[in-house]
């Protein structure tokens, strides 16, 4: 029966919360003991029963007095721990920051709140989101629960091993250089970017307009249901968005017929791991023979990885460049590394780096103006084994090495989402990375929906 609760979405967990046949209370104790049993893939740097339990009783009486605020009433979420929760503290994956416990919520943090969702826990991260694995100096290594000898990805490595394991349903991550995709890509879950603005970010980003929020699920109806609550402006961040009072669960089921959807295997320079690239093509057959229009493209995008890098050196080593000698002895050696790198880049660096961001933003607009979606293998390769930044040091010095589909929709601000396509030989979940226009989620979550009712994803077996 525990399983049963833990694995259940919004939809399940909504009804029977009307119906009196599931309990908020009961729920979130079996998502409790999740947390306790899987503790060895250290998934979160704080769980907080006492709460959840408090804000469960409270919920189950909202739904019991007939006041429920909504579907996400009385369902666990947990929140990456570089958002702020009030009562609790922030510590970004770093052993030199404190206890102390933030005096507000973020604003994707309030509005699930709003929504009555039980908060459980903060899920861990690298030290400041710095890097796509997930360890830190401050909670070790996260372990992926397909294989715990390999990584689960990063940053938003701990949400996306407790989406898929039933440590909650609602699972809030942030994406600098694809911190949502990739390790959603690698632990078989739904991850979706949304486009930047789109969820508020405060306090304002490190990473500045590379950073963007969204949801981590086993589902895209949970994310969907995800995004009713959180896409919704707040005066708090510094690049404010519009309100948009439209439904997110309406055209979600409308298939994909008469879409037109852009195909590039590889973004024109990426070499993509066979069985990835035989499951990506088998899923965009798929979309074709359910109705979309198919056509095989070439992004035509500038060579960005250095402008990525130059602007993302500058902004992550920014943030550790106060410390105190002692600080900065507890710091992450590659986090070291990158605030060398920043250091040495100069305004006009940084300034043509930016030139080259509008170059990509342009390329991959115009690409959709004229397809309705681009889709792409999410990651060229499976989860690599834990210990390394890179999955080849012969070959790769970086993390944006491995990661060719990813930051570039960062440097573009459009949405983006890891959609799980199967199970490799070595049963490791591969994805596809399905791209919208600006502010268009809504079309991305609709085709995703249409991959997972035709091509059911994975169920991780811990």
């Amino acid at each position: 029966m525990t399983e049963q609760l833990t694995r259940a979405g919004v939809d399940v967990l909504s009804e029977g919360f009307a119906e009196g046949t599931l309990s908020p209370v009961e729920v979130t104790e079996a998502v409790l003991a999740r947390t306790e049993e899987l503790a060895d893939l250290r998934a979160f740097v704080l769980v907080d029963a006492a709460r959840a339990l408090e804000q469960a009783r409270a919920s189950e009486q909202r739904w019991h007095d007939g006041t429920a605020r909504g579907p996400l009433d009385g369902v666990p979420a947990t929140i990456k721990d570089l958002s702020l929760v009030t009562g609790w503290p922030t510590r970004k994956g770093a052993a030199w920051t404190d206890d102390a416990p933030a005096a507000e919520d973020s604003p994707v943090v309030a509005r699930l709140r709003e929504a009555g969702a039980v908060l459980v826990g903060k899920t861990t991260t690298p030290e400041l989101g710095w890097k796509g694995l997930c360890d830190s100096p401050l909670t070790g290594e996260t372990r992926n629960p397909w294989d715990p000898t390999r990584t689960p990805g990063g940053s938003s490595g701990g949400a996306a091993v407790a989406a898929v394991t039933g440590m909650g349903v609602v699972h809030i991550g942030s994406d600098g250089g694809g911190s949502i995709r990739m390790p959603s890509a690698f632990c078989g879950a739904f991850g979706l970017k949304a486009t930047h603005a789109k969820v508020a970010v405060y306090p304002p980003g490190g990473s500045g307009l590379l950073s963007h929020v969204g949801p981590i699920t086993r589902s895209v109806r949970d994310a969907a249901y995800a995004m009713s609550a959180i896409g919704v402006p707040d005066w708090r961040d510094i690049y404010p968005t519009q309100a948009d009072d439209d439904s997110w669960l309406e055209g979600v089921e409308d298939g994909v017929v008469g879409l037109r959807i852009a195909y590039s295997p590889t973004y024109g320079r990426a070499e993509v791991d066979p069985e990835i690239a035989d499951a990506v093509e088998r899923t965009v057959r798929l979309l074709e023979h359910l109705g979309a229009r198919v056509e095989a493209v070439d992004p035509a995008y500038p060579d960005c990885s250095e402008a990525f890098l130059t602007l993302w050196d500058a902004a992550l080593g920014r943030l550790v460049d106060g410390l105190t000698d002692a600080q900065l002895a507890e710091v992450d050696p590659g986090l070291l590394a990158t605030r060398e790198r920043g250091r040495a880049i100069s305004a006009w660096q940084f300034l043509d780096a930016d030139a080259v961001r509008a170059e990509v933003t342009l390329a991959f607009s115009r690409l959709l103006t004229e397809h309705d979606v681009l889709v792409s293998p999410q990651l060229p390769l499976l989860a690599f084994p834990l210990g390394s930044d890179v999955a080849d040091p012969g070959t790769q010095e970086h993390w944006v090495d491995w990661t060719p589909f990813t930051y570039p929709l960062n440097l573009a601000r459009h949405p983006a989402a890891s959609v799980p396509v199967g199970l490799s030989a070595s049963g490791l979940p591969m994805a596809m990375q399905v791209v919208g226009a600006h502010f268009d989620e809504r079309t991305v979550l609709r085709v995703a929906r249409a991959v997972e009712k035709a091509q059911p994803f994975p169920i991780c077996p811990r």
